[in-house]
């Protein structure tokens, strides 16, 4: 006998012949029969939810239109498609060029004043500029009370004070 002997054993006089040996198996769960309707041809999944043969050859037959498209390019604008067309199916885009910082500047400052001249141009050519700026009429309306007496404005005053100025110096 292979078995050491313990109590247990001892106790079990029959313990080889008792042994049973399992073997586990999975669950395989039941495949569904695959009914497609003849009436129903836009339906473009299957019942299990996954897309149906024909999508999957749709983005086969465009992915190749593309890569035909870019065949035709110049090699700087293929290299272009190609780092385009990587980041459309999810590849991080690349980092941009290094510039340098007085270079940067510059032409942030050439980029200031073209778009400062282009605004000053749009100004000269719009229909708002001609008009000008109106003056705002204050809202101090005291009208019931001066309607009888009437208002002094500002060149009456003058005209009165320019008076008393020149009979002063006179005399």
């Amino acid at each position: 006998m292979s078995l050491i002997m313990t109590k247990a054993a001892l106790a079990l006089k029959n313990a080889e012949s008792n042994f049973q040996f399992v073997k586990f198996e999975a669950h395989k769960p039941k495949k569904k029969k695959e009914t497609h309707d003849k009436d129903n041809i836009t339906n473009d999944y299957k019942l299990d939810g996954k897309p149906s043969n024909k999508d999957l050859d749709l983005k086969k037959i465009r992915h190749e239109v593309l890569k035909f498209g870019m065949s035709g390019f110049d090699p700087t604008k293929k290299q272009e498609a190609k780092i385009a067309l990587a980041v459309s199916l999810g590849a991080k885009p690349p980092k941009k060029e290094y510039l340098n910082y007085k270079d940067l500047m510059q032409k942030r400052k050439e980029e200031k004043l073209k778009a400062q001249e282009e605004k000053q141009l749009m100004m000269s050519k719009s229909i708002l500029h001609t008009g000008g700026k109106k003056k705002k009429k204050t809202n101090n309306d005291v009208g019931h009370l001066l309607s009888s007496y009437g208002k002094v404005q500002k060149k009456d005053l003058k005209k009165n004070n320019d008076k008393g100025a020149k009979k002063k110096k006179k005399r």
